[in-house]
């Protein structure tokens, strides 16, 4: 009877990961399909049936709960993530790319996918690392798409940094496991540990990794370089979808520790919050690089991310997914006017110059995220960083923490210095002049895409109503 109840569970538990099933089944057809066909219009449409598939198999709201004898754990922000993972895999689809080997190249965007949604609800240990390393190796794969000396430089460089990052997570997962006696978060008691400090090592050790695929500080030094030379598409990925996953399975690991308890663990992750914006906003100044200047705001936005995280109760969930969600979508506009403007080989801000005679409405639109980016109206980047800094407020007058006041103080400074990066572009497309002949950039299609995708960021600033019914569906997780 034990067994048949046990197969029973098995059964049922794997009905709740078909979206994850699908992905990996997905990615193994497209290398078959890589032998037999070679027209990189097949491996998009098996890229997107694939995902769109995947979509319709995320469990419903109400079939939440935990799976695998408690390795699996699926909740309200499990259930979001994956389907917003879901619509922005296909996102880029619509990038203007020139691959050699499309066939793998989805494959790997669909194992980094995949990896992803794992983290999303593991929480044992040891899933937890092997969804890592599914998405990290995927990831490093990824970097190299270019087939550039550059490229594979960056890509060694990921490699060891990312290693090195899983080296600390197994060696922390050991600590924690011999101390508390439990591979499962849900079920790891600190307060009984007679032998903390060793403990503590193990927990900073694994928490250290988790940094690593949030790139934040002082696990960041890979992002601006890898961002800078892999394929944009697949930056616009990497960007986004490991972050949050990131994000989330962090937030479980501090939630099972009770961080505002432990309050070591509490400042060292103030600590790192404030650091990870300052260094870098600090580090976007000085950047003429497109990609690198939106790869050092990306660091800064990790920050921004994680700040949410610090608030306890449903406020602080709320605030979370929103700034998730919608920076994912900010993120990928970004990427893709980025990747029109590297079908040109115009990277360097100072390119740009005098680009309105010939594209002055794309200009437009680049403004407009860059606007997003910078957390301005009327864009959502100014919906969700007005509610993360009045959720920050609101802890600070709960509690008169002078860390939050220090951390609030830094996120609204960060946005000031963010005017000078972010709209050194517009400033060269509309208010410099070149030396020789513009030429035209976009295509008509372009265009309709750009479009399209920068009245997203408008909409959800003018009707936040989909912002206010995720918040509505996640409000039963707290700290």
């Amino acid at each position: 009877m034990v067994l048949k109840d046990q197969l029973s569970h098995i059964i049922e538990s794997l009905s709740q990961v078909g979206f994850e099933m699908v992905l990996i089944g997905g990615s193994l057809l497209l290398l078959l399909l890589g032998l037999i066909a070679k027209r990189s219009l097949v491996s998009q449409i098996v890229y997107v049936l694939v995902l769109v598939l995947a979509m319709t198999l995320v469990p419903l709201p109400t079939d939440l709960g935990v799976w695998f004898g408690g390795a699996l754990a699926v909740q309200e922000l499990t259930w979001l993530f994956r389907l917003v993972f879901s619509f922005l895999g296909v996102w880029v689809v619509f990038y203007p790319t020139a691959n050699r080997h499309p066939f793998e190249y989805y494959f790997l965007l669909l194992a980094v996918i995949a990896g992803s949604a794992f983290m999303l609800s593991a929480q044992h240990l040891l899933v937890i690392y092997l969804a890592i390393e599914l998405t990290s190796f995927a990831s490093y794969l990824l970097t190299n798409f270019n087939f550039e000396k550059r490229s594979f430089e960056a890509g060694i460089k990921y490699l060891i940094f990312g290693g090195t990052a899983s080296a600390l997570a197994l060696y922390g997962a050991s600590l924690i496991y011999g101390f508390t006696g439990t591979l499962l978060v849900s079920e790891m008691d600190f307060a009984l540990v007679q032998n903390p400090a060793l403990l503590n090592v193990g927990l900073l050790l694994f928490i250290g990794a988790m940094l690593f695929k949030v790139s934040l500080v002082p696990f960041h030094i890979w992002v601006p370089t890898t961002y800078q030379v892999a394929p944009t598409s697949a930056v616009a990925i990497l960007s986004v979808i490991p972050k949050i996953a990131g994000f989330v399975l962090l937030h479980r690991v501090l939630l099972a520790v009770d961080v505002h308890t432990q309050y070591w663990l509490y400042v060292v992750i103030v600590a790192v919050g404030m650091a990870t914006i300052v260094i870098g906003t600090l580090g976007a100044l000085r950047q003429t690089n497109i990609k690198r200047m939106i790869a050092y705001g990306a660091i800064a936005h990790s920050g921004f991310l994680l700040g949410a995280l610090l608030i306890p109760g449903e406020t602080g969930v709320v605030a979370f997914a929103w700034y998730a969600l919608a920076y994912g979508i900010i993120n990928l506009v970004a990427f893709y006017m980025v990747s029109v403007l590297e079908d040109r080989q115009l990277l360097d801000v100072k390119d740009l110059a005098g680009l309105s005679r010939t594209e002055g409405y794309f200009g437009g639109l680049i403004t407009i995220v860059m606007v997003a980016l910078i957390g301005l109206p009327p864009t959502v980047g100014f919906t969700i960083k007005f509610y993360l800094f009045t959720a920050l407020w609101g802890w600070y007058q709960t509690v008169v923490d002078p860390w939050i006041m220090g951390y609030l103080v830094v996120a609204l400074m960060s946005v000031v210095f963010s005017l000078f990066f972010y709209l050194k572009v517009p400033y060269f497309i509309f208010l410099k002049e070149s030396d020789g002949d513009v030429q035209s950039v976009t295509n008509p299609g372009q265009r309709v895409i750009a479009t399209i995708f920068t009245l997203v960021l408008l909409w959800l600033f003018i009707s936040p109503d989909i912002l206010n019914n995720i918040a509505d569906n996640i409000k039963s997780i707290a700290w």
